[in-house]
């Protein structure tokens, strides 16, 4: 089977490697022993197609230092990529984002795959300058009811998006971990207040992932456990340094930026961890909270929808989002029980282990093969 997928994230790129990355990558990796899968992305200085990661990569776009230029016209020569060589493909996967509406479905007579990583809602006008967010926020609003497949990677994604666009069935494919991370040992040191940290694991980006909160609730840790670290991984859409600078420098000296991390690093970073946190404003489906679960690292996020299954299934404890005051004093509750903490991590590796990549990507295939099918 000839597989497309558009989806401007890719390994390499200065624009960002998220979650949708982290997926594609898990998925088509293990798919690319039995079908032709080609990675359409959004072009970046420097980049050159080919393979990476063993899967078939073609960029699109300018090609520019300009996150804005380089949507703009990644979203146009996508586009067009689709109508000039659809046909080409058994079945495509547009993966959606409100940035770059391709209008795949009215471009090629392939059947096409509209996959829902999250939503923003009225958090895009928020977040970004009303050039931009108001038509982000209006095809958010009316574009998943174009296409007759999607697919969600979160329940609660696609109880808030199907609603508005009539009965239609959908396929939910939620996000995995890879089986080592079953097998992670935590370290002696990860349960010693003295010398463990708290953990974010996920795009630096301030509004979205909460980060400003995180600070200001480290602030308060810190005054009653001045040994703990926060460190902070994953890529920077924003500086890791404008947190450091937002805070008094005896603190800022206790905050530590890893960078972006896989492999053995993510292991090790892992193994270490006391807390794992995740203070975001909105989300769609974390693969880090998977991965810091499957690990046995207890977790603390907002009580957004998207993130109750944390509470509900035991792995770790919630906090008012946007509540600075209330995520310092859940955190400290954790900090000064290591029992709890250990129960938690216990709870979440058993839950973890029921999304395993292998199993997720074979469901992921039969989705395809049926869109297929169905041309």
């Amino acid at each position: 089977m000839r597989i497309l997928q558009l989806i401007y994230e890719s390994l390499g790129s200065p624009f960002g490697f998220g979650g949708a990355g982290v997926r594609a990558y898990e998925i088509y990796g293990r798919l690319r022993q039995r079908h032709d899968i080609t990675l359409l992305c959004m072009s970046y200085p420097g980049a050159k197609d080919g393979i990476i990661e063993g899967l078939n990569h073609k960029f699109a776009g300018s090609g520019s230092k300009s996150l804005t230029k380089s949507v703009l016209s990644y979203t146009i020569s996508a586009s067009l990529f689709v109508k000039r060589h659809g046909s080409d493909y058994d079945v495509i996967v547009e993966n959606f984002l409100p940035s770059t509406p391709f209008f795949s479905k009215f471009l090629t007579k392939t059947p096409v795959i509209l996959q829902v990583q999250g939503i923003m809602e009225r958090h895009s006008i928020r977040k970004f300058n009303p050039l931009y967010s108001i038509p982000m926020y209006a095809v958010e609003s009316f574009y998943p009811a174009l296409f007759d497949r999607l697919m969600f990677v979160s329940d609660v994604t696609a109880k808030k998006v199907m609603p508005r666009h009539g009965r239609r069935t959908y396929t939910l494919v939620p996000n995995g971990i890879n089986e080592a991370l079953l097998q992670c040992t935590r370290n002696a040191s990860s349960n010693d207040a003295a010398s463990g940290y708290i953990l974010f694991f996920s795009r630096i980006d301030i509004y979205t992932k909460g980060l400003d909160l995180l600070v200001e609730a480290f602030k308060e840790i810190n005054k009653e456990f001045p040994e703990i670290r926060l460190v902070l991984a994953g890529y920077e859409f924003d500086k890791a340094e404008t947190l450091r600078d937002s805070v008094p420098k005896t603190v800022a000296e206790k905050i530590e930026y890893a960078g972006f991390v896989t492999g053995a690093k993510k292991l090790a970073l892992l193994a270490n961890a006391m807390i794992f946190v995740l203070p975001s404003r909105h989300e769609s489906a974390p693969v880090s909270i998977l991965e810091a679960a499957a690990a046995a690292v207890p977790v603390v996020t907002s009580d957004i929808a998207e993130l109750s299954f944390v509470g509900r299934n035991n792995i770790g404890l919630p906090f008012k989002s946007g509540d600075s005051a209330e995520l310092a004093k859940v955190l400290l509750k954790l900090i000064k029980d290591k029992h709890a903490r250990a129960n938690l991590g216990e709870n979440g590796r058993d839950y973890a282990g029921g999304f395993l990549w292998d199993n997720i990507a074979s469901d992921f295939e039969r989705h395809l093969i049926e869109a297929a099918a169905n041309r």
